[in-house]
């Protein structure tokens, strides 16, 4: 309401202080007395006219002269703020013969002036957008050398500042106790508000860095019974997660539990699931048996849920055994169906690069067998890929063994059928990759009888300058090799650099790999742009 009733006693910087055009009057006059009317010009019968148009005026040109301070703060002022006296044609005329009524507006415009001027003597001079004079000077580079005291009683709204907010965090991570004790008494009772505003959450994460366990224990209390609302809004989730990086256990744990009965709401939430995901990174795992135990109540939904993944695999690296072992339960009882899901294909992949080796045995047994069906699927061949990856050697060669199986033609070959396809080539080439010296030379054999056809696919070509790869690279592919260097492996095949321009990858290969944003992110949240 302050800011509201703050209007400018001074044209802006980029106001002229000349004259006002036709159009500018009258819109003085109009937005002064939106509902008066009067007689036009001529007319007999008073009350029947329109309403007035000062631009009609000669005279008020010299009205305007005699009254430029008035009919600028007029211009400047918010229309909701404008008097507006109840005037007749009896006491207020427009035509030439009677200026009088018009100097009686503007008489009545400099008396509202001063009371508004009386009014904001106890408050901040305000400019443009409600900004203070202080803030604007600082933002326009006239006020260069500001320090925090300079800026007392203006912490708030230089926190709720683009430019101001980043000011005052500059500050505190230097900033004296006693400064940073100044800045505190200011913005405490204000601490909700700057929580969920887009530049405010900034500075109280910066006292969550950067004060003193006091300040902590106070922004803390002031979270108590708003976690929640917090957790699901933008810049509020923000602030939660950096408290609960700062704050001792035992307030972690107070804050965890505020969102109890509400863990499903916050995973699915997009702001929410931040939350949740600091909850179990944050919190001993014993303090978290509530999120866990609603976790484990919708483990396939939540690990096909664009965020419910994350929160899966956060458990997985953090929850004891105990915990996790149900959820594991779960996941092996759909396997199949996770692999070929957008979202829960990465909770798969996950278990499979940081999970025990009987978990990975298990996945790798689960899907052996439907090598050639999943690596043409789009996400289900990044699983077969992990699969070959990290498997032990005996299921490697397994694996690589089935795709190797079957007759030499392209009819009844599925080391053929992957290798022209634009998601299972990929598998192919991760198999040549981690592939033993023997295991290797077998794929090259199944592969030599379809050189001529895979150099008419995209696909196929990748695999050609994958073989020719490590055939430069070593001798393994017998005296031939060893004996002529210079000469292609390939019958008909060109020689291509053994080493791409690392500026120009393939594009192929980025396509495929579809990396979750979702479920792989790293949050900067202190960064404005």
């Amino acid at each position: 309401q302050q800011q509201q009733g703050s209007t400018a006693m001074s044209p802006p910087p980029s106001q002229s202080n000349g004259p006002l055009t036709a159009t500018q009057q009258n819109n003085l006059f109009e937005s002064m007395y939106p509902s008066y009317s009067t007689p036009s010009y001529g007319q007999a019968a008073p009350g029947s006219g329109r309403k007035v148009s000062v631009s009609n005026s000669m005279q008020f040109s010299q009205l305007y002269a005699a009254n430029r301070a008035a009919a600028y703060s007029l211009l400047n002022s918010n229309s909701n703020n404008s008097s507006t006296a109840t005037l007749t044609p009896n006491s207020t005329m427009n035509t030439p013969s009677a200026p009088n009524g018009l100097n009686a507006l503007l008489q009545d415009a400099s008396k509202h002036q001063h009371n508004q001027h009386n009014q904001q003597q106890q408050q901040p001079q305000q400019l443009g957008s409600n900004r203070s004079r202080l803030l604007e000077d600082f933002r326009t580079n006239r006020q260069p050398h500001l320090q925090l005291r300079d800026i007392i009683n203006h912490f708030v709204e230089f926190s709720m500042d683009q430019h101001g907010s980043r000011f005052i965090q500059q500050k505190l991570e230097r900033a004296s106790p006693a400064e940073k004790e100044l800045v505190f008494r200011e913005i405490v009772s204000s601490s909700h508000l700057l929580m969920t505003d887009v530049f405010g959450n900034y500075v109280i994460q910066k006292f969550f860095e950067h004060g003193s366990p006091e300040h902590k224990a106070a922004f803390a209390a002031k979270l108590r019974g708003n976690v929640l609302s917090l957790a699901l809004q933008m810049y509020g989730c923000r602030v939660i997660q950096k408290a609960l990086e700062s704050i001792s256990s035992e307030q972690q744990v107070e804050m965890a539990r505020e969102l109890d009965g509400n863990v499903v709401k916050c995973i699915e939430d997009q702001n929410g699931n931040h939350v949740i995901q600091k909850c179990i990174e944050c919190c001993q795992p014993n303090a978290i048996d509530f999120i866990v135990g609603d976790v484990l109540k919708q483990v396939y939904h939540l690990s096909t849920h664009p965020y419910g993944c994350r929160v899966i695999q956060r458990i997985l690296e953090h929850c004891d055994d105990q915990q996790t072992q149900p959820i594991l339960d779960e996941l092996h009882r759909c396997t199949e169906r996770l692999v070929q899901d957008q979202y829960g294909n990465y909770v798969i992949q996950h278990v499979l690069e940081h999970g025990n080796p009987d978990d990975k045995s298990r996945i790798i047994g689960e899907l052996k067998g439907k090598v050639l069906q999943l690596s043409q699927h789009k996400f289900a061949s990044n699983v077969i890929e992990k699969c070959v990856t990290h498997a032990n050697r005996a299921e490697r060669a397994v694996l690589i063994e089935e795709v190797c199986a079957g007759t030499d033609n392209t009819t009844g070959c599925c080391l053929y059928t992957m290798m022209k396809d634009q998601y299972a080539n990929y598998v192919v080439q991760k198999m040549i990759d981690v592939a033993e010296p023997m295991q290797r030379r077998t794929l090259m054999q199944k592969i030599r009888p379809h050189v001529h056809s895979l150099r008419k696919f995209t696909y196929g070509k990748h695999i050609l300058a994958k073989l020719e790869k490590y055939f430069f690279k070593s001798n393994e592919f017998g005296p031939t090799a060893a004996a002529n260097q210079t000469t292609s492996p390939i019958p008909g095949q060109m020689h291509h650099h053994p080493h791409p321009h690392p500026h120009h990858p393939n594009p192929h290969q980025i396509s495929h790999h579809h990396i979750n944003s979702f479920a792989n992110t790293n949050n900067n949240i202190l960064h404005y742009e």
